[in-house]
């Protein structure tokens, strides 16, 4: 049975969340439906990551196995054909039978984004953290350069998802504001349950005043979830990309390279 990975974006608003669940949509569910109606029998779909309720993505991988084989060019339509709106193909590419979209990953990239300001542009309010009152990023700045590197983030996560090891490797952090617009930049090797949109909560908190940056410089040391700031809101977080070493895009069989 050949292997296929595909890369998907979708709004998170319209699912409970990434992975298949009773009587809720997801996306991984209506991903497997779609297989299923092109080989006429159940087809698993295998994740890089999840995406909690109301999380967008622009870049997540899946690799699934299908019957028979199939050219990435069609497969990516005839995918795209069984899709709701909020779901696309971006591209797909044949694997070996080896690849794993999960274990395989070398790094995942989060990005979220914030308007500050005390009106906001319609369009962009699924997709970004409304944040209306002044905020000093200046603060903020100045403390990203620590979260880079190894650090307990277990204050970071939601306490009842919280393993006995909460040590990660943030390997790229930044923000960028232009105007009211805030993006932040997280690459990591893993990421705890809740852990991007809890720290920009509790970033948010140190660039509003309500803590100190002492304080949240403490909580890379380890830390009780109670003592982060606030878990910010989902609409304004993007499971952005996923790194591959050898990339699944870089084969000659991708649809990627098929429009280029």
């Amino acid at each position: 049975m050949p292997r296929y990975a595909a890369e998907v974006a979708y709004v998170g608003a319209s699912f409970a969340g990434f992975q298949a669940q009773p009587n809720r949509p997801s996306v991984q569910g209506v991903l497997e439906a779609a297989l299923e109606a092109l080989s006429g029998s159940p087809v698993r779909c295998h994740g890089a990551g999840r995406t909690d309720a109301g999380v967008h993505a622009r870049g997540q991988v899946v690799h699934f196995d299908l019957p028979r084989p199939w050219d990435p060019f069609r497969l990516r339509g005839a995918m795209a054909a069984h899709l709701p709106p909020s779901v696309e193909i971006l591209q797909v590419a044949q694997v070996p039978d080896s690849f794993h979209a999960r274990f395989d990953a070398l790094w995942r990239e989060y990005r979220f984004f914030l308007w500050n300001q005390a009106a906001c542009v319609p369009h962009l309010r699924p997709f970004v953290w409304w944040v209306k009152s002044p905020l000093d990023w200046t603060l903020v700045q100045h403390l990203l350069p620590s979260l880079r590197g190894r650090h307990d983030f277990g204050a970071f996560c939601r306490s009842v998802d919280r393993p006995e090891d909460s040590w990660r490797t943030l390997l790229h952090v930044s923000c960028r504001r232009r105007g009211p617009f805030i993006r932040f930049r997280f690459r990591g090797d893993g990421f705890l349950t809740n852990m991007v949109r809890i720290l920009v909560g509790t970033l948010e908190g140190v660039a509003r005043g309500g803590m100190e940056p002492e304080a949240f410089l403490n909580l890379l040391e380890g830390g009780c979830r109670s003592e982060a700031g606030r878990t910010a809101p989902p609409q304004g977080l993007f499971f952005w990309r996923v790194g591959y070493a050898p990339s699944p895009w870089a084969t000659p069989s991708s649809f990627h390279d098929r429009v280029q």
